[in-house]
């Protein structure tokens, strides 16, 4: 029997674990939060911290989009992120946990500048991202098809990326 699975989410802050649900072809319902106003009695008590995202999974409140994700992938493993035991499915989680660490460590920052700047200090933001992520990231690429690793299907890595997209 398929798992009940609710999603409590205010977009961007849930793309990773919808991707994921998704790309695993899992039913879910979504129930948007408005995190402009104070959260709901009722949903303070699925999530007591108030934040969003939120996942009832058959009984069982998970919390947080990255372990979120992390738990429907490790579940059911897939072209996403194959299992550890796969022979390079070891390698494959390498892979993506580099490629996601590069890019929040070495490029989002100046994602984040871009965004939050204007005028010429924006100007100077977004070129310093444009270079960081031609640094950084486009060698990781060299094999993309079009998806990390020469996956033809969305990996890991770029449902974890999703929400800075």
């Amino acid at each position: 029997m398929a798992p009940t699975i609710t999603l409590y989410t205010a977009p961007p802050w849930a793309h990773r674990a919808q991707i994921a649900l998704r790309e695993l072809d899992m039913e879910f319902e979504t129930i948007l939060i408005d995190i402009t106003v104070p959260r709901t009695l009722e949903y303070l008590a699925i999530n007591p911290q108030g934040l969003v995202p939120a996942l009832v999974y058959d009984g069982h409140v998970l919390t947080e989009s990255g372990p979120i994700t992390q738990f429907f992938v490790d579940s059911h493993p897939s072209h996403i992120l194959e299992s550890s035991a796969e022979p390079s499915g070891a390698l494959q989680r390498y892979n993506i946990g580099f490629f996601v660490d590069t890019y929040f460590g070495n490029v989002q920052p100046f994602f984040d500048a871009a965004v939050l700047s204007s005028g010429e200090q924006e100007i100077t933001a977004t070129n310093k991202y444009i270079n960081a992520i031609v640094k950084n990231i486009e060698p990781l690429l060299a094999d993309a098809a079009p998806f990390l690793g020469g996956s033809s299907r969305l990996t890991l890595a770029e449902a974890y990326i999703s929400l800075v997209s």
